[in-house]
């Protein structure tokens, strides 16, 4: 049975656990108003409908009971088309690529008001610019814009945690908002929120899930999200394992830094044995090669650098020639998962000559050029097509 516009709004407001008081107090309206909105004794004014919308974080049309899969379709159309615009981005212009992806979301926006997913999307697409891209974009924006956008991300994420049904899309948000907040140096407000993570949120739905399929019997099931739960799990012990000997070259540690990338590298063989190729975006080449040959070129063993070196260049490549093909892995317990990688198969890899560059170049291993084996392998990467 179709539900009229006052079950809906009964329906969004317990989904979102606001009393009939709270909303009233935010629409600036009487809590009896809302409660014959709901028992079908009254309807909102035309003029109260968009902010209802706002405040449950939904499309108008939602409170109209015509919000159907033509939106969601339209919705996932406009992220392939933003997709598609990041994928092509070439070096030297990601700051220009940028704005024109942040533009669409706002279109995205415009036409689906506090949509969760492009909220979503919106918000970590905005992060990893100002993290990673804010010298790019600081010349065509000026501060200014670039303090705009901050504030935005935080609009958006805000909106994210007080409307969103989802768990993940409401941790997700958070953690927008603590980057933020640490790239504005509010150290504070970034330990408070950090603070209101439950514990232990880490891999729990899918250990569930997995639990889940092995109470129901479903053997095949719980077989495959066991496999994925294995791979998470390494990704995430090698991430942590790296980072620590990130912290340790920053500290000159340098014997405990190439400890730690050894202990990476070993995970990694542990998982993979033979293979040629490791899933992309979940094992990165530079706490497998590029760190620790910089840890041997500090500690005087530059041959065993650019050992390192020639291995990574190969596994790169490797990368590269595989990318996008759902191979099934030659591994014991993992032998019959698949991955599939990226939008259009070419993302990590468009400008694969330039990686491999910047892979074997720069200050830290500029001692490496005496060597004979190192001018063989820059020249190999030169000749990259």
């Amino acid at each position: 049975m179709k539900e009229n516009m006052g079950q809906i709004i009964k329906r969004l407001r317990k989904e979102r656990n606001i009393t009939q008081e709270e909303l009233a107090e935010q629409l600036n309206i009487s809590a009896q108003a809302i409660s014959k909105w709901e028992n079908g004794m009254s309807m909102p004014d035309i003029s109260q409908v968009v902010p209802l919308a706002n405040l449950f974080g939904v499309p108008t049309d939602v409170l109209f009971g015509v919000y159907g899969t033509e939106h969601e379709k339209e919705v996932h159309l406009r992220l392939k088309e933003i997709y598609e615009i990041y994928d092509g981005c070439k070096d030297g212009e990601e700051g220009k690529t940028a704005l024109i992806i942040l533009d669409k979301y706002r279109d995205a926006l415009r036409a689906y008001p506090n949509n969760a997913t492009l909220l979503s999307e919106a918000s970590a697409f905005g992060t990893m610019i100002l993290q990673n891209y804010q010298s790019a974009l600081k010349p065509l924006v000026d501060q200014k814009g670039i303090d705009d956008l901050a504030n935005e991300i935080i609009r958006w994420s805000e909106l994210v945690i007080k409307y969103s049904s989802s768990t993940d899309y409401m941790l997700s948000a958070k953690s927008r908002l603590i980057d933020i907040y640490v790239l504005r140096k509010n150290w504070d407000a970034a330990y408070t929120l950090a603070e209101t993570f439950p514990n232990n949120v880490n891999n729990i739905r899918c250990l569930l899930l997995a639990e889940l399929k092995h109470s129901e019997g479903n053997t095949d099931g719980e077989r495959m999200q066991r496999y994925g739960n294995i791979e998470t799990l390494s990704s995430k012990l090698g991430y942590e394992i790296s980072m620590l000997g990130n912290l340790y070259m920053r500290e000159g540690r340098i014997e405990d830094a190439l400890y730690c990338y050894s202990a990476f590298r070993n995970i990694v063989e542990a998982m993979y044995r033979d293979e040629a190729y490791r899933p992309p975006f979940i094992h990165n080449y530079y706490p497998m090669y590029r760190s620790p040959a910089e840890c041997l070129v500090k500690l005087g063993r530059e041959e065993e650098a650019i050992d390192l070196l020639e291995e990574g260049v190969d596994f790169i490549l490797a990368q590269a020639e595989n990318y996008n093909k759902k191979r099934y892995l030659n591994v014991p317990l993992l032998r019959d998962y698949s991955f599939g990688y990226g939008h259009d198969g070419n993302a990590e890899y468009h400008d694969l000559k330039g990686k491999l560059q910047r892979f074997v170049s720069g200050d830290a291993i500029k001692s490496l050029e005496k060597y004979s084996r190192y001018k063989t392998l820059f020249e190999k990467v030169a000749a990259i097509q």
